[in-house]
């Protein structure tokens, strides 16, 4: 058994290609945790990304069903509360104070909101 960690699955290409990788090493069954929650949106402000239908995330109703498309046996996600919440302490850890942040890739809460 073996547990995969990746920055983030965007389009899920690169994770298939690391879950079959792993398959063919002989790992029995395969789990991919992603360190950042699901990539539903595209980023409107300078980062190239891939269109919304190109973003796994975005189209799936279930993480079930990421873990298939990459052939995984389960993929797990962080959450995005906890990944601003971690944000935020270390922010003041280093004696910053944090007005808000950009999670628009995640929750399609663009700053703009005409996008």
């Amino acid at each position: 058994n073996v547990l995969l960690v990746d920055d983030s699955i965007v389009r899920g290409t690169t994770s298939k290609q690391i879950v079959q990788m792993a398959r063919e090493a002989g790992a029995k069954r395969v789990y991919m945790a992603s360190a950042a929650p699901p990539v539903r949106f595209p980023n409107v402000y300078g980062i190239d990304m891939p269109t919304k239908e190109e973003l796994i995330a975005s189209r799936v109703k279930d993480i079930s069903e990421v873990a298939m498309e990459i052939g995984a046996d389960k993929v797990f996600y962080q959450e995005l509360q906890d990944l601003k919440d971690a944000i935020i302490e270390a922010g003041i850890d280093q004696g910053v104070t944090l007005s808000g942040m950009d999670c628009s890739c995640f929750d399609g809460l663009y700053v703009t909101q005409e996008v």
